[in-house]
């Protein structure tokens, strides 16, 4: 196996493209502060632009094997970055006009919609109970009662990109498993 050379950004992008994965936490370390600075200008939110930047960089996982392409990273990362920043604020936009006249219809007025939304917290519970014991907890703390990565890794006793890379793998777990059952809403 190659070994890894800091210094050479195109080597990290070849061997982030053959699936290793310490050439990928290089990469990350190298970036996540300056990603997560950008989204936090634009987003005004701690937790959401920390939540972004760990879907920003399980998407470059996921398209890894384009990876060895790149000819300057910095500006692809910061390119996928601006796109999900876009995203994730037109989305934001869109659904906060629409989300008070949402909830009830969801609930009340159209039965399907309410068995749904059942079917859907039951597959969600599902994914989140077959996670390991620490990508469960820290998914719990993040999501479920909105506490930074920061605050986590204080608590927990761990260091801050350990918490990360649980929420990822947590996130990423989660989608597959909706994948998995033929689900394909909810922004998973």
């Amino acid at each position: 196996m190659m070994q890894v050379n800091n210094d050479n950004e195109r080597c990290l992008l070849h061997l982030i493209a053959e699936g290793h994965k310490p050439s990928y936490s290089v990469i990350y370390d190298r970036y996540w502060k300056k990603i997560y600075a950008t989204a936090l200008h634009y987003l005004r939110s701690p937790q959401w632009a920390q939540d972004l930047v760990q879907d920003i960089f399980l998407k470059i996982w996921i398209k890894r094997t384009t990876l060895a392409e790149v000819n300057d990273f910095e500006s692809f990362l910061f390119i996928v970055a601006r796109n999900e920043l876009v995203s994730a604020i037109r989305k934001k936009v869109e659904a906060s006009p629409l989300q008070e006249q949402i909830e009830p219809m969801a609930t009340t007025e159209l039965p399907d919609n309410a068995v749904s939304l059942k079917q859907t917290e039951q597959l969600l519970a599902d994914a989140i109970a077959r996670l390991p014991p620490q990508q469960k907890l820290v998914f719990t703390l993040t999501r479920q009662r909105g506490l930074s990565h920061e605050a986590i890794a204080r608590q927990l006793g761990l260091n801050t990109r350990t918490v990360n890379n649980h929420a990822t793998r947590a996130i990423l777990s989660i989608r597959q498993y909706l994948q998995k059952q033929g689900h394909q809403g909810a922004g998973w």
